[in-house]
């Protein structure tokens, strides 16, 4: 009889862990279903961030995230993508009130009663052939400006309550009070052209049986953030140059955007000792027309940047690198037909001042006319540009590496120019850098100045990186 009972005993035993594992088992699956639906909204609010995405936020409701501005997003603006099931308003339904626990109580009512509250259609959700498939079962997804107070941190170490009023940006450029490079956020009303403004995303999920998660990030752009060490640079230990011949061509290191900048070089190089230093002064109609940093007159500013090169244009397999990840988050790519070459009337209509674009042409480009581009150009072959055209931001010439500028004219570049030879003829890609050539046949225009604002109104925008992840409970 006793052995009887010890057997029930460990058959219930048995049965009742059984049932406990199952409702463990059904509770994780829940709590991680609600997760990934959470964590999707994240996601489709971060890729709608970006213009190239066809699903861009402005494509649909104009200046729903501005793109100009600073900051683009004032604190109190709000923004939200939803998600309903049916005819549900799910900000009603599903009230977000961790707002109120960032920013103050009664501080999401107040941005409403000002019309700073505006709502887009997820687009997770896709009819196809008479099918309508349902996306992740996130309700709704917040986009608005970061502060110290709503990501609880004293960002800028003051020692005073958090600020709830100046949105917060992340500066890439930063330096610390040695003045060594921090990349950091910043606390500014008035942030450097280097900062880029960070957002919260803050995502909720709710289940039909009820679990639910509450998800945010904190993002801000991500670009090429690409540094140059002079106004022209000659990636090579080996260059040919030659100038323009009037005398009012001139390269210039001094950034034409802030006067109070130390000045970089006119003519950078890469190594090669006093004979690639002469070559290049030799080709120079006007030494004293190039200004900037090692200029001691008659000696045109023309310096040795080796040492300051990034990582990203050292190498030839690294600079074909960096043409590829151009290439793939690029407005226009242009691939000529073998033996021809494309032309401006090839590039994107709407470039401008305030639209800079990002081009690559795998190939020959000519630039003739009264032509000026706005933004980041690349060209794999020959860059041939006539004197009364120009380019306003970057121009890396990589791959064969030439550079021919052709007659008299009043154009010219502000920003800053790369050239680089990564391949020979046949388009192989080179052990090491060969012969880049700057060569200009005639006046040349007005020539090169260096423009911290032209180049980062050209820095292409890859991605909003994520800077912190967390999930908040409820």
């Amino acid at each position: 009889m006793f052995a009887v009972l010890l057997v029930s005993l460990a058959a219930i035993s048995l049965i009742v862990s059984a049932g406990t594992e199952s409702a463990l088992a059904g509770n994780y699956r829940s709590s991680a279903s609600a997760y990934y639906a959470a964590s999707a909204g994240l996601e489709e609010a971060r890729g709608r961030l970006l213009p190239k995405n066809p699903d861009f936020f402005d494509n649909t409701f104009a200046n729903f995230i501005p793109t100009t501005g600073t900051p683009l997003l004032a604190v109190g603006q709000v923004r939200y993508i939803t998600n309903p099931v049916a005819a549900e308003n799910v900000l009603t339904v599903y009230p977000d009130i961790e707002y109120d626990q960032e920013f103050g109580a009664g501080s999401l009512a107040a941005a409403a009663g000002a019309g700073n509250v505006k709502t887009i259609a997820s687009v997770s959700t896709v009819t196809s052939g008479g099918t309508t498939y349902l996306g992740p079962l996130y309700k709704w997804v917040r986009i608005n400006a970061a502060t110290e107070q709503s990501i609880g941190v004293d960002v800028d170490a003051d020692g005073n309550a958090n600020d709830n009023t100046i949105p917060l940006y992340y500066d890439p450029a930063h330096l610390d009070a040695g003045g060594n490079p921090e990349p950091s956020l910043i606390v500014s009303a008035a942030p450097p052209a280097t900062a880029f403004q960070v957002f919260e995303v803050t995502s909720v999920a709710v289940l039909p049986n009820g679990s639910r998660k509450l998800l945010q990030y904190v993002v801000t752009p991500a670009t090429l953030n690409l540094k140059f060490p002079s106004a022209l640079t000659l990636n090579t230990n080996n260059a040919s140059m030659h100038g323009g011949s009037s005398n009012g061509y001139q390269i210039n290191g001094q950034d034409q955007c802030n006067a109070a900048a130390l000045p970089l070089p006119a003519i950078g190089y890469d190594g090669g000792g006093a004979t690639n230093y002469n070559n290049i002064k030799s080709g120079l109609p006007h030494p004293d027309n190039y200004l900037g940093a090692g200029a001691t007159p008659p000696n045109p500013s023309v310096v040795n940047v080796a040492g300051t090169l990034s990582p990203s244009l050292q190498t030839p397999a690294n600079l074909d690198g960096l043409v590829q990840l151009i290439t793939q988050n690029a407005d226009a790519v242009i691939t000529p037909a073998s033996g021809h070459h494309a032309d401006a009337g090839d590039l994107p209509s709407g470039m401008s001042p305030t639209n800079p674009m990002t081009v690559v042409v795998n190939g020959d480009y000519n630039q003739s006319g009264n032509f000026t581009g706005y933004g980041l150009l690349v060209v794999t072959g020959n860059f041939t540009f006539d004197a009364d055209s120009g380019w306003r931001g970057m121009v890396l010439v990589v791959g064969q590496g030439t550079v021919t500028g052709n007659n008299n004219g009043g154009n010219e570049f502000d920003g800053a120019i790369l050239v680089a030879k990564t391949r020979d003829a046949a388009g192989t890609e080179l052990a090491a850098l060969g012969q880049a050539t700057f060569n200009i046949t005639g006046g040349g225009g007005s020539g090169i100045n260096y423009n911290s604002c032209w180049i980062n109104s050209a820095q292409t925008l890859l991605n909003y990186r994520v800077l912190s992840y967390r999930e908040i409970g409820q």
